[in-house]
């Protein structure tokens, strides 16, 4: 009993030492004033400048800004056949962007998370696959996704920047038609200061922050086996299973 209590209290004590470990970094990402808004890569200095030499942070504060800043387009997500939104332009911003509109679907937001990154000096990929819990061979085609792998320190590594988002994310639940949901991307673009203004209520789930490819092989299985990071890959029969 002894034994098992100074586990738990040994898994506590690590998760608290890691969340106070990105609560600094996290509050810089909150508080970015709007005037650093103005460009992308503008944002990116700001948000990276202090940790020019810690490739962990320069990661954690590019989701945490994306965390407190964007939203998961629900209206979208009900069209679940609908393509991906790609709204960027080959430099990575411009009418409908996620950065001008700041709400998209998981492959807008791990899309602009790889554009942060590489802006932030660091190599990332959009992982695309399927992901959720428990799920049949019906539910792979409703369950598409878009996560991301980091390199840092030369070792890649795992994060959902959709799922890190904690918090009430989702908006335009009660849009109905396209033409509507056109309007209110108008609506966004057309009111900078409301549309930017940081989402108060969200924090980062740090379970998909840096997770363990053993915990994320659980929910997330990638097109490209090379994205499980595992030693041995698994099949898409034993992940559905």
């Amino acid at each position: 009993m002894k034994v098992f209590v100074a586990a738990l209290l040994g898994v506590f004590l690590s998760t608290a030492v890691w969340a106070a470990n990105w609560r600094t970094v996290d509050a810089h990402a909150m508080n970015a004033p709007a005037t650093v808004e103005d460009s992308l890569p503008h944002l990116v200095q700001y948000l990276t400048e202090p940790y020019a030499s810690d490739e962990e942070k320069k990661a954690r504060v590019i989701l945490a800004w994306i965390v407190s800043h964007i939203d998961y387009d629900n209206y979208k997500a009900r069209t679940a056949l609908l393509p991906v939104l790609r709204y960027s332009t080959p430099t990575g911003e411009g009418r409908g962007d996620i950065f001008d509109t700041r709400v998209g679907l998981c492959g807008d937001i791990a899309d602009l998370y790889q554009r942060m990154a590489g802006l932030a000096g660091l190599d990332s990929v959009v992982v695309e696959g399927i992901a959720g819990y428990n799920l049949k061979r019906t539910d792979v085609e409703k369950k598409r996704h878009a996560w991301n792998a980091v390199k840092i320190n030369g070792q890649w590594r795992l994060l959902d920047p959709t799922w890190a988002m904690r918090g009430d994310y989702k908006v335009f639940s009660d849009i109905t038609t396209e033409a509507r949901h056109e309007l209110e991307l108008k609506r966004r673009e057309q009111n900078p200061i409301k549309t930017k203004k940081v989402r108060p209520n969200r924090s980062v789930d740090d379970r998909w922050f840096f997770t363990d490819p053993k915990e994320m092989a659980e929910t997330h299985f990638p097109n490209n086996n090379r994205w499980q990071l595992l030693p041995v890959p698994k099949s898409i029969a034993t992940f559905l299973n």
